[in-house]
């Protein structure tokens, strides 16, 4: 059994509680008291996209099947304070207790601490749980929630329809998520104004960060959510062509420092016009790991590279007990089983693969971040993006012949529908490159980061500074 027919086997017994704890009768009658005419969520979106700003869904979540405890002690006073003051949309809260930590006490906190706020920058209140009967909307109505959360995954077509208008026939808003094709061909045909797409694999608790974008080109009309993964300002270059994005994990991690400085950390975290990425690859000595510039520091394990990691990194990184997500293990021509040993030496958060070297099988099977380079030496070759599109995070679009410093010869499209990083040949003097193409989100260095065949820090800082400017001239195009 997965973890996601687990969660649905407990809830299912939670229901039958619910029944005997609640008349449900009575419950509708109470809601009937509160009812609004409008949902409040759809107007708050409309009102974001028309203001070309995104809509940011901020998470209280205790603890999560993935992850284990997050953050068991958090205040949600303190923590739905610090959202609202950094300019939250909406606040998600978890009731569900077995997997995640949560209760309908935690939604009714939420909802009293949020009403005690000013109404001009008061967040709307999504309540997060796996929802297959309408006693579960009316308790979250009655809990002060504002939105709710139906998974296509775990209902048929005709029960999440009758579930959405239960819930907009008391004024609430909702938000219908999705995985994958198949889980939106079910639904595509129903009437329902946003769209919520998990990065994140319900059954496995995998994450991939693209999905959203191969989904979204899907979503119709619809406003676009993307929910699950998103860890930082870095994270959400990848995500950012959806117009909302739910963040929870990210966030809880890093209560202390948002209750301190909200507004300063959200600022950062959420930059609307993106920024520039730069992946500084085959950094293969010790004292090189602590350039501060990148990124994404590249550490090569490829049999066949002149820059990969020299034996006193190696056993520098043996030392670490864990890894930041920058740090990224690049593997090219290496074998599965060569690249399952090295991640089980190092506790890597993030790997760079080669489309031309893997299987999307393989891809699937990593619990991991993985940039997926393509070599372009024809048209054919970008073919290969679309097998994968839906199981990595970044696409790196990357010379006929890897690490020689060869330009890519061939036309990538303008309109290249995913988010990637420029590699092939680029260097501080040909940065301009990244302004032909809509989706570039930054550049991939190896040899434009070299003097003399050694990593220089010079080279480093000059293109960090190279990539601010181009960030301007592009905003300001």
């Amino acid at each position: 059994m997965n973890i996601l027919s687990k969660i649905v086997a407990t809830k299912k017994l939670e229901i039958v509680e619910l029944y005997r704890q609640h008349d449900l009768s009575a419950l509708q009658a109470q809601c009937a008291e509160q009812q609004r005419s409008t949902p409040l969520f759809y107007q708050a979106l409309a009102h974001a996209r028309n203001a070309g700003q995104p809509f940011f869904i901020s998470e209280f979540k205790r603890k999560s099947p993935s992850e284990g405890w997050i953050n068991q002690h958090a205040d949600l006073p303190a923590q739905l304070g610090a959202y609202t003051k950094a300019g939250a949309g909406a606040i998600s809260v978890l009731t569900d207790t077995d997997f995640f930590g949560g209760a309908y006490a935690d939604l009714l906190l939420a909802s009293e601490t949020l009403h005690g706020q000013d109404s001009a920058q008061r967040p709307l209140l999504l309540q997060k749980d796996f929802i297959l009967d309408p006693i579960q909307i009316y308790l979250a109505r009655l809990h002060g929630a504002d939105i709710i959360l139906l998974i296509a995954a775990i209902l048929e077509a005709p029960e999440l329809d009758a579930l959405k208008k239960t819930a907009e026939s008391l004024g609430m808003g909702v938000l219908v998520e999705v995985h994958d094709q198949e889980e939106l061909d079910k639904i595509q045909h129903l009437e329902f104004p946003v769209l919520g797409i998990n990065n994140r694999d319900l059954k496995t608790f995998r994450t991939a960060l693209n999905r959203v974008n191969v989904l979204r080109q899907k979503g119709a009309q619809r406003f676009i959510i993307s929910e699950s993964g998103i860890r930082d300002a870095v994270d959400f270059q990848m995500v950012r062509q959806a117009d909302g994005f739910l963040i929870g994990t990210g966030l809880m991690r890093r209560s202390d420092q948002l209750q301190a400085s909200a507004a300063e950390t959200f600022s950062g975290f959420f930059q609307s016009k993106g920024k520039l990425l730069f992946k500084a690859c085959g950094i293969r000595t010790p004292e090189m790991l602590d350039v501060s510039n990148p990124d994404f520091i590249g550490i090569n394990f490829s049999p066949l590279s002149k820059r990969r990691a020299e034996p006193a990194l190696r056993e520098k990184l043996k030392q670490k007990q864990a890894f930041p997500p920058h740090l990224v293990a690049v593997f090219y021509k290496n074998t599965e089983s060569e690249i399952r040993d090295i991640l089980e030496t190092y506790p890597f958060q993030t790997v760079q693969l080669y489309a031309n070297d893997c299987t999307p099988e393989f891809v699937r099977s990593l619990r991991l971040r993985v940039l997926l380079a393509v070599p372009v030496r024809t048209n054919d070759d970008l073919d290969l993006v679309e097998r994968f599109a839906a199981d990595v995070d970044c696409f790196i679009l990357d010379g006929a012949a890897p690490g020689s410093g060869q330009t890519i010869e061939v036309g990538i499209p303008a309109h290249f529908p995913y988010p990637f990083l420029l590699a092939g040949g680029i260097h501080a003097g040909n940065l301009e490159r990244v302004r032909a193409y809509e989706n570039c989100i930054g550049v991939d260095v190896a040899s434009g980061i070299e003097v003399d065949g050694k990593v220089n820090r010079l080279s480093i800082e000059t293109i960090a500074k190279r990539l601010a400017q181009e960030l301007g001239m592009r905003n300001e195009g």
